[in-house]
């Protein structure tokens, strides 16, 4: 019996038109993980109209003191946050580094994507502004 590798779509954010089709570009696989764990990330709770429970909570947590506590507090809450809502990916490990001169953190996260061996890596950036 043979087995299919499950695709993973979305629509593309720039919402560029497919010269071929004249639809909404796509996304697929790895690029599309990526941008569902950086939205979720950026996501505040509340924030969606329909789905308020949908977020990761850490932007109550940037603004504490930048230490070593304040990135795990960082890392514990972007991977509750993955675990929760972005069932495509399975997290390796989340490094948290802060970015005293800019201002901000750059957290690298290293996954899984629920299909494939290989593993991908999406770096988001959480800047300390209101």
């Amino acid at each position: 019996m043979p087995t299919y590798k499950k695709s993973y779509k979305d629509l593309s954010f720039d919402f560029t038109a497919n010269p071929q089709t004249g639809d909404v570009a796509t996304v697929k696989d790895a690029v599309s993980v990526k941008r569902g764990i950086k939205n979720i990330l950026l996501t505040a709770g509340f924030e969606r109209l329909f789905q308020p429970e949908i977020g990761s909570g850490i932007k109550n947590i940037l603004f504490e003191p930048m230490t070593p506590l304040t990135e795990q507090r960082l890392s514990d809450a972007c991977a509750d946050a993955i675990e929760a809502w972005e069932k495509r990916a399975s997290v390796i490990n989340i490094a948290v580094i802060s970015e005293e001169e800019y201002n901000r953190y750059r957290v690298a996260i290293k996954f899984n994507i629920n299909n494939s061996l290989e593993t991908e890596q999406v770096d988001v950036f959480l800047n300390r502004e209101r």
